[in-house]
């Protein structure tokens, strides 16, 4: 299963995630955002990311992530763009099929899990389910929509924009176990 962390600030939580075994990490580049990184500091995480994790340059809209977009795997917008190695997220079914994977996303980046909608069933092969995800929700998303993949941002947080190693395993932990 393909496993997302997003938020990630620092080249220490990019080596806890390579370790603890995730398959991409998400840098933020959305200013109000409290996981936010400048396209400097944005674009030298993904050089330490590079040939050992998949790199996601996370913004609301494409501007945010234009600069570094070359450097990194995959640009995650919540609108859509004509562009390769697009993650498109948004709560809506996505009217469109040009893109790589959809993040399905209602939260739009507050952590708060909500239910998930039936017609995620339809895109399962391509979806990621992001929102509020944590160590104690994930596995019953995981098997009830077999998704391609999960998210995590805040629900490994010891405060926002912090990421916390044993909830970071905790949360590969159940992951594997529901997998």
């Amino acid at each position: 299963m393909f496993v997302k962390i997003c938020g990630i600030r620092t080249r220490e939580q990019i080596d806890w995630a390579v370790e603890l075994g995730y398959s991409a990490v998400g840098v933020v580049l959305h200013p109000p955002s409290p996981r936010y990184c400048t396209p400097e500091a944005a674009a030298s995480l993904a050089a330490h990311a590079r040939g050992r994790i998949a790199s996601v340059a996370v913004g609301v809209r494409f501007d945010e992530v234009r600069e570094v977009y070359g450097g990194f795997d995959f640009a995650q917008i919540y609108e859509y763009r004509n562009i390769e190695r697009l993650i498109l997220a948004g709560a809506q079914f996505p009217d469109r099929s040009d893109y790589t994977y959809f993040l399905y996303d209602a939260s739009r980046g507050s952590g708060e899990f909500d239910q998930l909608p039936d017609w995620l069933f339809s895109i399962q092969e391509r979806l990621i389910v992001s929102g509020g995800l944590n160590p104690h929700n994930a596995g019953p998303v995981i098997r009830k929509f077999r998704p391609f993949g999960i998210d995590v941002s805040s629900g490994v947080e010891a405060e926002p924009g912090l990421k916390d190693y044993s909830l970071m395993k905790k949360f590969m932990e159940e992951v594997a176990h529901a997998s």
